[in-house]
């Protein structure tokens, strides 16, 4: 059986620590999963900041240039029809020609269709804003186009000489950032401590890709940020190896409590077997002595009483089991006003043995109850007391009295005592003290627990405690009438 429990014991290890090991790998994985997204996650959003921030610039700079078109003190704007092209051609001309370069240049435009022999305002608002977007696009291109050479001056001025404005670059990350449920303190171009997470370096010059102007996002708490983010799936892991665990640790006390119960039950039974036996072989031999020769009278009134003290130890004892029995499946009935003090007398005076036995009691106290079971818990402590008192005689000391609404009966003895490690176990059924291979006291392991259940129906308890300066001390308290 040890060797099973043992095989067991190893097979649910191996199956927890799988278990834990599965977790572990499967918490990594996700872990490892989640900082590739993460990581993934910070440099798109670097890249949509960087982007936004440059489409805000080209805005600025488009709304500068069309306010220019429209400024007649620096670009004057004229149309005329070609009848050739057949289209209508527009020419615009700086209204202080530079001394160097083209001053004006004439376009037209596809998609505008109207015959124009001078400029109105809506040609005059169709064609800034196709040169607008024309601007645009070249700038998304990193070139600028010189239309005249003040426009193409001021464009590259305004564009190039201007620089990206890392705030807003800033604001325009850490928005990005959010929208990916990132919220994490940052920095740019910051040197790597071994503790923050550095994105790929993104240009953010003015004039690329034939420029470059490169920016690398430096982000903190990285660490800290993605385990708050698999709190639950860590928590769950967490929880499954608790339970794992807790399962394990339930299967092998089980197992363990299984154990015990067979040795307890095949101890039970082997100490039966003798206790029956010896008294029906007394009574066997006893009966065939008697048939088998004729003695006299005295010789066969001596026969007849052994065999009748040998049936009276098979009646106590069948009487002590169908007694624990009857606990287990019926409730007891507590119908008797049970007096104390006589009730004590005789139990005492029933007593077997050459015990000393002294009584100390009061004549009033009463309780509700089951007489018969009560009477027969309380003999069964003065019995061990008398069973287990080894090569000592037995003194035995036996208190009542009241206090707080309790009656407390104290059964006190000089015997050897009980270790604090078999105190609680006594009162477990079958449950009896090892004693090695020395059997000099027979029982059953019933007595103490029937006394607990009998104490228990009567809605009290029992304790145990050792007596000083050696034997025990059994406490039951009940509650008075």
């Amino acid at each position: 059986m040890k060797r099973k429990i043992l095989l067991a014991f190893v097979l649910m290890s191996f199956c927890v620590a799988g278990i834990a090991a599965l977790q572990l790998y499967y918490n990594y994985a996700t872990y490892t999963a989640e900082r590739r997204q993460f990581e993934r996650d910070c440099n798109e959003a670097l890249e949509e900041a960087v982007d936004s921030s440059f489409a805000r610039h080209r805005r600025i700079v488009v709304g500068e240039f069309k306010g220019w078109l429209y400024d007649p003190s620096f670009i004057k704007i004229t149309a005329r029809w070609n009848p050739d092209a057949k289209q209508t051609v527009f020419t615009i001309k700086e209204t202080e020609p530079s001394a160097i370069g083209q001053s004006q240049f004439s376009m037209g435009i596809e998609d505008f269709k109207e015959r124009l022999d001078s400029i109105t305002p809506k040609g005059r608002t169709v064609l800034v804003n196709h040169m607008a977007r024309q601007v645009d696009t070249e700038l998304k291109k990193g070139y600028i186009w010189f239309y005249t050479q003040k426009l193409g001056d001021s464009l590259n001025k305004l564009s190039y000489d201007m620089p990206l404005e890392l705030g807003i670059l800033k604001k325009e990350y850490q928005a990005s950032l959010q929208k990916r449920g990132i919220s994490l303190s940052f920095d740019f171009n910051r040197k790597p401590d071994g503790q923050t997470f550095q994105t790929k370096k993104v240009n953010i010059s003015l004039r690329r890709p034939h420029k470059q102007k490169l920016l690398q996002a430096t982000i903190v708490n990285t660490d800290l940020f993605l385990l708050r983010q698999l709190k639950w799936v860590l928590i769950g892991s967490v929880l499954l190896i608790l339970i794992t665990l807790s399962c394990f640790w339930y299967t092998f006390r089980l197992l363990l409590t299984q154990h015990k119960i067979n040795t307890i039950k095949d101890d039970f039974i082997n100490n039966m077997t003798h206790e029956i036996n010896t008294p029906l072989t007394s009574i066997a031999i006893t009966a065939e002595a008697l048939k088998k020769f004729n003695h006299d009278k005295e010789t066969q009134e001596n026969y007849i009483e052994i065999i009748r003290h040998q049936s009276g130890k098979l009646i106590s004892l069948t009487d002590e089991i169908l007694a624990a029995a009857r606990l287990e499946s019926s409730e007891m009935e507590l119908k008797d006003t049970i007096a104390i003090s006589t009730l004590l007398q005789e139990i005492v005076a029933g007593a077997e043995g050459s015990a000393q036995i002294s009584i100390s009691s009061e004549e009033d106290s009463e309780v509700k109850g089951n007489k018969k079971h009560l009477s027969r818990a309380i003999a069964n402590l003065i019995d061990n007391a008398i069973k287990y008192a080894g090569s000592e005689k037995p003194i035995i000391e036996i208190q009542s009295f009241a206090e707080h609404k309790q009656l407390t009966i104290r059964v006190a003895d000089n015997g050897p005592g009980i270790s604090d490690e078999h105190k609680e176990a006594v009162f477990s059924p079958f449950y009896r003290i090892p004693s090695g291979n020395v059997h000099d006291v027979k029982g059953y392991g019933l007595g103490l627990n029937y006394v607990r259940k009998v104490i228990a129906a009567h809605k009290g308890s029992i304790s145990l405690k050792d007596n000083v300066p050696n034997g025990s001390v059994f406490t039951i308290k009940l509650p008075l009438s």
